[in-house]
């Protein structure tokens, strides 16, 4: 029943506390963005992760979330920290199910973001399509109602900031009546938006909380970003062929009169080198197949020395090899000996 899924959600999703010491891990991508609310020049950010007074700082936060007085002329902050998935399996297993309308190796990860009153990350443009929950609290989205190109985002984004943000961005007036709309989301909505939707959210309340669910979306300079770093490892014929002038010392194609010129014909040549090679490996369905499907499905963000190798373990102190081979060379006794506290599971991405 419908008390039933609620409680599934409350256990798949983390808490405010535990997204925070998430955060404080050295292998999380997590960051702080702060601005002064009504002026987006002064969006700033603060790499994690999470230590000193920050920490403190965000665990504070959570015990006042109660507390809705704040001062419009102090920096309000946003908590941002990616790959909440993979650092919380709960929410994993509640993705993987509720996602089953999307291709696996379109999902990219589960982002939560903790916002105080006024906390926002600014009026931006993403490449992805991108799911939004609101997880606790309550926020406001202004989204466009047009697609921005690349050349716009750029036109419009406001220099100098580590934080990419669009300026002429105002809710008041007729022009942005025609532009955007506004939509207040509580715990429990979910609003979707495509590629290229310019969209600005603002925490209405001090224990805002969303999981923003992004999907991969390679673009074709990913991809030919990753086709030239193949090819510059390959021994394929079509990688290593080089250009050639074959007829060079034929007859009228002997010049001595103007040799700094680059020719029609070589840049001809050379045009064609790289078409067909391209065309002869892109179009060979098994290579193509092997090639995407490694690229779409690696990891883009590497923990590092995760999980820690047990010939590692076994270098430290007194942990032979032998008593790693009695204590975790079968599942049984691997199960046994976890379950008597004498090591740990670690979590499968």
């Amino acid at each position: 029943d419908a008390d039933d899924d609620e409680e599934q959600i409350i256990c798949a999703w983390p808490s405010w506390e535990e997204v925070v010491e998430i955060a404080a891990d050295d292998d999380s991508e997590s960051r702080i963005i702060s601005h002064i609310p009504g002026d987006n020049a002064s969006f700033d950010i603060r790499w994690g992760p999470l230590f000193g007074k920050d920490l403190n700082s965000w665990h504070l936060k959570a015990s006042n979330a109660n507390n809705d007085k704040a001062d419009d002329c102090l920096r309000r902050e946003t908590l941002v920290v990616n790959d909440i998935d993979r650092f919380y399996p709960p929410l994993a297993d509640w993705m993987h199910d509720n996602f089953r309308f999307l291709p696996n190796w379109r999902m990219d990860d589960g982002q939560i973001s903790l916002a105080e009153r006024g906390g926002g990350i600014g009026p931006h443009v993403d490449n992805y399509d991108v799911f939004l929950i609101q997880m606790s609290g309550t926020r406001t989205w202004q989204v466009g109602r047009r697609n921005i190109d690349a050349r716009e985002e750029r036109d419009r984004t406001i220099d100098g900031l580590d934080v990419r943000v669009l300026n002429d961005w105002d809710f008041d007036g007729t022009k942005a009546d025609r532009e955007m709309e506004e939509w207040i989301v509580n715990p429990g909505d979910l609003l979707y938006l495509p590629p290229r939707v310019a969209h600005c959210g603002t925490a209405l309340s001090n224990d805002s909380m969303t999981l923003s669910v992004g999907c991969r979306a390679p673009s074709v300079s990913d991809l030919l970003s990753k086709l030239a770093e193949r090819l510059s490892s390959s021994i394929e014929d079509s990688a290593v062929r080089r250009y050639t002038d074959e007829d060079l010392l034929q007859g009228d194609n002997i010049r001595d009169d103007s040799p700094g010129e680059i020719t029609s014909h070589a840049k001809e040549r050379a045009r064609h080198l790289v078409i067909d090679s391209l065309t002869s490996m892109v179009s060979d369905d098994e290579w193509w197949d092997e090639f995407f499907g490694k690229y779409v499905t690696e990891q883009k963000r590497v923990r590092n020395n995760y999980p820690i190798p047990l010939d590692d373990w076994a270098d430290d102190g007194d942990n032979s090899d032998e008593a790693l081979h009695d204590q975790w060379g079968d599942a049984q006794s691997t199960i046994q000996h976890v379950l008597a506290g004498d090591g740990v599971l670690y979590q499968a991405e």
